[in-house]
């Protein structure tokens, strides 16, 4: 005689609704910037009860990024900091306007995204909450372009081989952000020019930008997420770090309402300090090196990742 248990019987409903949850939707065409395929793809973390915001993911020119939204590394990001993930499909049309998005009609399409999936996996904190981004490329510049648009909605921002930076002019709003570029050495010198003089532009008005440049990569992603990735921890962890106010206020409500209401500024002072041409790290009150040059870090383990990053082609050899 088979003994069946209530545990038993109620592993596989466990199992179903521990999984996590896999979304595909498709957006409207985006006309005004002359693009036909719009398409996405979230990831909701399995158990959660109460999502913080949500990363997009957006890849080069023309780009099928619905993929990445199951990579394993862009989960286990996402479960640490408490995000969904959304993949972006921006394709078949015009290769260049949406990247400049001189009307928000991309920005608006990624709004809108959100709210979709905040509707259909039932998470409704997410249509308001934060978004931090990561892009490659194209997908860095449409990023950057939401950054200088909704600046008050970006956590923070990781670029892996952009082609202008953060723009050439940017609000103080957009100057908040935390955001790390990762350029390449042998990248097309026009790009690489242009992308450098507008990060140090804003590293020069003290904006929370880490710079990063390759000596033995191009345009290719390469080994630029090894440090941005925990960049992206840190930075979210610290822009959603309670306030005083909320700290000492009363628990919150178990509705599905999102708990931050603004995002907190970067404490420079509370960082490292990296020297782009010796290596060296070192908190910012310890900082002994070439102040001039020196690039914020959030913490330790970005700065150990940032130096590894820029010392990995060395190491190659």
């Amino acid at each position: 005689m088979v003994k069946f248990t209530l545990i038993s019987i109620l592993f596989p409903f466990i199992l179903a609704m521990a999984e996590a949850e896999v979304l595909d939707w498709n957006g409207s065409p985006l006309r005004k910037v002359k693009i036909n395929t719009v398409a996405f793809r979230g990831w909701i973390p399995d158990e959660a009860m109460q999502l913080k915001g949500t990363l997009v993911l957006i890849p080069g020119r023309h780009g099928d990024g619905r993929g990445m939204a199951e990579e394993k590394q862009w989960q286990d990001l996402a479960k640490q900091v408490g995000f969904a993930l959304i993949g972006c499909q921006f394709t078949n049309g015009e290769p260049f306007l949406y990247q400049q998005d001189p009307d928000g009609e991309v920005a608006k399409a990624i709004d809108n995204a959100v709210t979709a999936l905040s509707v259909r996996s039932k998470h409704p904190e997410l249509e308001k909450g934060p978004l931090a981004f990561w892009g490659t490329s194209a997908g860095s510049n449409v990023s950057s372009r939401y950054c200088t648009q909704h600046p008050e909605r970006v956590a923070a921002f990781g670029s892996s081989k952009g082609t202008f930076g953060p723009g050439v002019e940017t609000s103080a709003a957009t100057r908040e952000i935390p955001m790390f570029f990762a350029l390449g050495a042998r990248d097309n010198p026009e790009w690489l020019e242009f992308s450098q003089r507008n990060i140090e532009k804003g590293i020069g008005q003290n904006a929370p930008w880490i710079l990063a440049v390759s000596d033995h990569e191009g345009h290719e992603v390469g080994e630029s997420l090894n440090a941005i990735i925990p960049f992206l921890k840190a930075a979210i962890e610290i822009r959603l770090s309670p306030s005083k106010q909320q700290k000492t206020s009363r628990s919150l409500s178990s509705k599905k309402v999102s708990p931050f209401t603004k995002l907190q500024k970067i404490d420079l002072r509370e960082s490292w300090l990296g020297n782009p041409d010796t290596y060296a790290v070192a908190p910012f009150n310890e900082f002994k090196d070439n102040r001039a040059v020196a690039i914020w870090l959030c913490n330790e383990r970005v700065a150990t990742a940032w130096k590894d990053y820029l010392l990995s082609g060395d190491k190659s050899q």
